[in-house]
């Protein structure tokens, strides 16, 4: 069963709307039979936002993600059963320029998510509680709120496909070296997001986008190829051949061994020098 967090009155006297809502469970965010557009921040929890009420279209949103919706049906489901915090600004679709429209909502494409750096999720968040805070005023500046918005949600999504995405790839590549030479230490996620001076949850986006795995699936696949020069060319044991490139415990190491090579660190040993130590 879906609830619909926005109901039927929203911004039909031409001015903004914004409120907090709590997702427990698929709702929905935008509606094509409406003439409304929804800019949306999630605050905290995460979920799937899904289009057309098509299963294959899906796209995941997390902790200062932004999304801007409009012109066709969007719903969102809050991920693991847990509740999502929804920031969430509904305004008339006319007060959007038609080129914001057919930049920011062509329906031919998956729709506006982004996550920005911490500076410009700020400034979202800013916005966004400021306009909470006066839109039922009489003299609520609605429309020069939703102006910076559709401002800083444009540009971000210009980066995204622009030279900003080019700076975002050289920050993965130094990343990405920092892993590989330090593939053999207790790595974490939050530990190399505080490396580089990044949240977590947005270096897991970025690392992701860019490489197309996680950070620790990337990490993963270096260790066990270490492992493996290891197995074939020295008599370390296995527990040692664990410790050296990284794994917790030995159990681990041989659950992801398998998984990467499909056979166990003994069974690859024996088949390469054909014996075991």
């Amino acid at each position: 069963m879906k609830n619909d967090p926005g109901g039927k009155k929203n911004s039909q006297d031409g001015k903004l709307e914004v409120r907090t809502i709590q997702v427990t469970q698929t709702a929905r965010l935008a509606s094509a039979s409406s003439n409304e557009g929804c800019l949306v921040m999630v605050l905290s929890g995460s979920g799937m936002l899904y289009w057309n009420q098509v299963p294959g279209n899906g796209v995941g949103a997390g902790p200062d993600s932004v999304l801007l919706l409009g012109r066709r049906d969007y719903d969102f489901e809050p991920a693991g059963g847990w509740p999502a915090e929804l920031l969430v600004c509904r305004f008339p679709l006319e007060m959007m320029s038609e080129v914001q429209k057919a930049q920011l909502l062509d329906n031919s494409k998956a729709p506006v998510v982004l996550l920005g750096d911490p500076v410009w999720s700020g400034r979202m968040r800013t916005l966004l509680e400021l306009a909470a805070g006066a839109w039922q005023e009489p003299d609520c500046p609605g429309r020069l709120y939703l102006a910076l918005l559709l401002h800083y949600v444009g540009k971000e999504a210009a980066d995204e496909s622009g030279s900003a995405s080019q700076q975002r790839n050289e920050t993965i590549e130094k990343i990405c070296a920092y892993l590989n030479a330090n593939y053999s230490q207790k790595l974490n996620l939050s530990g190399v997001a505080a490396q580089f001076y990044l949240s977590p949850y947005y270096l897991s986006r970025l690392f992701r986008r860019v490489t197309g795995q996680s950070i620790v699936d990337f990490i993963n696949v270096r260790r066990i190829e270490e492992a493996r020069r290891l197995l074939e060319n020295t008599d370390l044991r296995i527990n040692h051949v664990a410790e050296q490139t990284g794994f917790s415990t030995t159990a681990h190491f041989r659950r992801v061994f398998r998984e990467q090579v499909g056979v166990s660190p003994v069974q690859y040993r024996k088949v390469h020098r054909g014996g075991e130590k």
